[in-house]
């Protein structure tokens, strides 16, 4: 159902793309509008010295591979950010969650969507009011699925408009699946191959607003195998339900729930 209501979305959206064209002129698809990414500079925005900027930091320089990058301050951010030449990697707080949130930097009165700024991707990587320390240990994970997701959309609008959900069609035969976080913790530190780390984050207060993920990420190659976002009314919320755990078994996954 969630893929066929995706399909519908894309399909949507092109010809909402196509008519705008024929009445405006130039409208580009989202594909289209990150072809130049590999080569304007991506500015990262550091404002302190957090452990989660002074994580970033560190696993920019160790992963980052897609285009060329800067830091820059928030003062340096609120003066480009009009400019299109300019890519843009913002640490950002919303309800209750941390965000790492990739953006293209324009001007919204454009009347050409090539010069119109635009959000690329947003990850979720960690509870902002009680962080557990893993968001830390994951932090050049969320950065490879950044930029793994950016090279896919640069070719695929199905990619491109439908976000990191679109990696919920990947199988996952021969895959195994922990579901306990020290036994994820260690898979990912050794970089086991064939094992998916289950990773929750959800807010610490619940509001009306409030949203959680649920992730499944490589140990070895940091690849995204499922993603998906839901309400948030509870601690329950943020555990993979049963038929969660089901689908992943129907498509070839292996699930362990102990630290074994």
């Amino acid at each position: 159902m969630k893929s066929r209501l995706l399909h519908l979305f894309l399909s949507a959206a092109l010809l909402l793309a196509a008519a705008a064209a024929y009445g405006q002129g130039k409208i580009y698809t989202r594909k289209v509008r990150l072809e130049d990414f590999p080569t304007r500079t991506t500015k990262i925005v550091i404002e302190g010295n957090s452990f989660l900027e002074l994580a970033l930091r560190e696993e920019i320089a160790i992963h980052w591979r897609i285009s060329p990058y800067e830091f820059c301050s928030r003062d340096e951010y609120d003066r480009l950010r009009s400019s299109n030449n300019f890519y843009f990697l913002n640490l950002a707080q919303e309800e209750g969650l941390a965000y790492l949130i990739l953006t293209k930097g324009g001007r919204d009165g454009e009347k050409e969507s090539l010069k119109k700024p635009f959000e690329v991707v947003r990850m979720p990587i960690a509870c902002f009011d009680d962080p557990s320390g893993r968001e830390l240990v994951f932090m050049g994970a969320f950065l490879d699925i950044i930029q793994n997701f950016v090279e896919a959309a640069m070719i695929s609008d199905k990619v491109a408009y439908g976000g990191l959900s679109a990696a919920n069609g990947i199988k996952l035969r021969g895959k195994t699946i922990y579901l306990n976080p020290e036994r994820a913790d260690e898979a990912y530190l050794n970089g086991e191959a064939d094992a998916l780390l289950a990773v929750c984050i959800a807010p610490a207060r619940i509001s009306f607003d409030t949203v959680c993920y649920k992730m499944l990420i490589s140990a070895d190659t940091h690849e995204l195998y499922y993603f998906v976002k839901d309400r948030f009314q509870g601690p329950k919320d943020a555990l993979f339900s049963a038929s969660e755990l089901n689908h992943f078994v129907r498509r070839g996954g292996t699930v362990i729930s102990t630290g074994i």
